[in-house]
């Protein structure tokens, strides 16, 4: 992962779209998603900051900052 790539917006530069994607496969997709930006900010808090978090920090940190933002849609029957 490249140190300076701002892993806060990163989920805003593409939209997956599956052919056939059920409401259920959608969902766990989001998840799966923001998982990864969890994870991303997780390490960039280290990497910038110097501050280790655990998996539940990271998470509500992330949560109550970004997850307003994150599209309610990452895969579909588009």
């Amino acid at each position: 992962m490249d140190k300076d790539m701002d892993t806060r917006h990163s989920h805003q530069q593409a939209r997956l779209q599956l052919p056939g994607a059920t409401e259920s496969d959608s969902f766990r997709m989001r998840m799966i998603a923001q998982l990864y930006q969890i994870e991303c900010y997780r390490r960039d808090q280290w990497q910038k900051s110097g501050r280790l978090l655990s998996h539940n920090q990271a998470a509500a940190e992330w949560i109550a900052c970004y997850a307003a933002n994150f599209p309610q849609t990452v895969a579909g029957n588009s």
